[in-house]
């Protein structure tokens, strides 16, 4: 059997991946025939294009639909969390995450609990592990976290005043941004306590839906336990490295900090970094048990920055970020 020695990933935002003629959340938003042509003709040529290994998808809909179409491309291995939500008979709610893969797949159960704290994730977190021939075992985690979007109680707000509703609105955006926080706790968690038990590299990417430099996001930077840096060497095996900063900066070389931090997704004329690589310490060149080189760190955002009429407009307004490693030297 030939040895792999490099690997590509991607993580994808499908962003309502729905085959007509069913809808997402809501009756009228359901594609033409020609508009799902169209949508997943740029899928196809972006895989194509892109030529990942693996590649996590978040916001699908139509699980078979996706399915058939990578499978189209080579990618024979195939998995998802849990099956849409189908209400009404033809309107979908709840979409699911899925992974597709050159290489055998070993399905782990999802994470559904935030144990340890109460109540679950707003969408499983699909867990998986490959074995390589070359590059060894190891786990990946797909999740799309909670919206930024308020959480809003069922009835109507329409009945209720201007400062009432806004009131509620940002009640229910402050619980958003809880139940964010806890899933980070949660993955934290259960991600570190997997590698405890089986000493796999990992990866967890996805939508995060925030910069990876915000506050609920303090798990995943984590170094040591608090105000006592002299755990730094006990906890290092469980650090978790963001792939942008892992890859060589500078292709022409100029100073690091001349290089920003990519943009994944834009809100009007508002850009933000939601979509996220995140890589055990196994990919990190300043550990020294590093098993990988992380080579490149590849974004393809020109749907969003730079869209073409009847090509780009049906895509996703999420950019694909790609990362490629190979076995260290």
């Amino acid at each position: 059997m030939t040895q792999i020695n490099k690997l590509k990933v991607t993580t994808c935002n499908l962003c309502n991946f729905v085959e007509p003629p069913f809808a997402y959340y809501e009756m009228e938003n359901i594609y033409t025939t020609k508009q799902w042509q169209q949508k997943t003709e740029w899928l196809k040529q972006t895989l194509i294009e892109l030529d990942s290994d693996i590649i996590a998808f978040q916001e699908v809909f139509s699980i078979e639909a996706l399915r058939d179409l990578v499978k189209s491309l080579g990618y024979g291995y195939f998995t998802y969390n849990t099956e849409p939500r189908l209400e009404s008979g033809y309107i979908y709610s709840h979409p699911a995450l899925a992974i597709a893969s050159r290489y055998p797949i070993v399905r782990h159960s999802n994470l559904t609990s935030l144990a340890p704290f109460e109540g679950e994730f707003s969408r499983p977190a699909l867990h998986i592990s490959v074995n390589i021939d070359g590059l060894g075992e190891f786990d990946m985690y797909n999740v799309h976290l909670k919206s930024k979007r308020p959480t809003l109680p069922d009835e109507s707000l329409d009945d209720k005043s201007t400062v009432d509703a806004w009131l509620v609105e940002m009640q229910g955006q402050t619980l958003s941004s809880l139940i964010r926080i806890q899933e980070a706790g949660a993955l934290h968690q259960a991600i570190v306590q997997n590698k405890q038990r089986y000493q796999r590299p990992f990866l967890l990417l996805g939508d995060f839906n925030n910069n990876i430099g915000s506050n609920e996001f303090e798990p995943f930077r984590s170094q040591y336990r608090h105000r006592r840096k002299d755990t730094l060497a006990d906890i290092k095996a469980y650090h978790f490295h963001d792939s942008w900063d892992l890859v060589p900066k500078g292709k022409p070389v100029r100073p690091v900090d001349e290089i920003k931090p990519p943009i994944t997704h834009y809100y009007g004329e508002s850009g933000s970094r939601l979509d996220h690589i995140l890589l055990s310490s196994e990919f990190c060149p300043n550990y020294e048990r590093s098993m990988f080189e992380v080579t490149d760190y590849q974004l393809t955002n020109k749907h969003i920055i730079d869209p073409i009429f009847g090509i780009d407009d049906l895509s996703t307004d999420h950019a694909l970020v790609s990362v490629s490693f190979e076995t260290r030297a």
